[in-house]
């Protein structure tokens, strides 16, 4: 009964934050662990994860959004999001976290985005591709294996020049070639994990 209701309580503060981010017409994109799940990979997870498209006035206004809505913020989350780019805010247990976007590739998957019905309301979601994209970035593991598990997901249909394309552009502008190589071992690991079902499934 307590992980239902766990449960629960996460569906209404998605909900809720959903609701917020819509009203403060930011342009936004759910690229977390929901947009994991929402991309046929099952998750667990705790926070709503979005990059904002918004400027550092605008950020700062976001502040006292959320803060009228109800939602907890640091006192001193403004020097941390001039330190990291990012804005915090919570309710209970659970964490909205708006990553501020700062990079062309992040233009641009706003741009291919889609929208999926979530919690009753129509989100935009990355691509696959800009998803795995956006994880390879990142680099954590959790990020490497949500990477992986979205491009098994998706591998038939993946647009592998595009992502190796794009993945260039970073690494020439970030000057540091990392990236590229986690994408790589993704691309890897998802095609030998298909393989491997195929021959257990003699599909």
């Amino acid at each position: 009964m307590k992980r239902r209701r766990e449960a629960s309580g996460f569906d209404g503060f998605c909900s809720d934050a959903i609701d917020f981010l819509r009203s403060t017409r930011m342009p936004f994109l759910v690229i977390g662990g929901l947009a994991v799940i929402a991309l046929g990979q099952p998750r667990t997870t705790a926070d709503l994860d979005v990059v904002g498209y918004a400027t550092d006035q605008e950020a700062r206004t976001l502040l006292a959004l959320g803060r009228a809505r109800g939602f907890r913020v640091a006192s001193d989350e403004l020097a941390r999001m001039q330190a990291t780019g990012t804005l915090r805010f919570h309710r209970g247990h659970f964490q909205l976290d708006i990553i501020l976007a700062s990079l062309p590739f992040e233009q641009a998957a706003r741009r291919r985005a889609m929208r999926k019905r979530l919690f009753g309301r129509m989100v935009p979601l990355p691509t696959p591709e800009d998803l795995i994209l956006f994880k390879v970035i990142a680099g954590r593991p959790q990020d490497m294996v949500d990477a992986v598990g979205v491009a098994r997901r998706h591998l038939p249909g993946l647009d592998r020049r595009y992502l190796r394309r794009t993945i260039d552009q970073i690494c020439d502008l970030a000057e540091d070639h990392a990236p590229r190589t986690r994408l790589e071992r993704v691309l890897a690991e998802a095609a030998e994990g298909s393989a491997g079902r195929r021959a257990r499934t003699g599909v």
